[in-house]
């Protein structure tokens, strides 16, 4: 996947459904990576096992998958977060969303 299919996180709407199975982006995390368009960790917003009230961020990114880097109050009673509160937990800078 190619950086410009990936939208600033700073540009999705405050009100925006944030579902699990999107996935974020956060570049220039400091990888020794020849190739600075790969300096980046992946995270999947998914499900939280017996939790109704969260979701997490997941990291897919290699040698790091499986860290969780925060959690993110659902928007109750649906399923889904909302954009401000994903903005909110980790921030604009050099940070993607793709929704799938």
């Amino acid at each position: 996947m190619q950086r410009a299919d990936w939208i600033p996180l700073r540009n999705i709407s405050d009100n925006e459904k944030i579902w699990a199975g999107t996935k974020v982006r956060i570049y220039n995390v400091g990888l020794n990576v020849s190739n600075k368009n790969h300096d980046y960790y992946e995270y999947l917003v998914s499900f939280i096992f017996d939790n109704d009230e969260h979701l997490q961020l997941t990291n897919l990114t290699q040698g790091k998958a499986g860290n969780i880097l925060c959690v993110v109050k659902k928007h109750t009673p649906s399923h889904y977060s909302l954009g401000k509160t994903l903005k909110a937990m980790i921030g604009l800078e050099n940070t993607f969303v793709f929704f799938e």
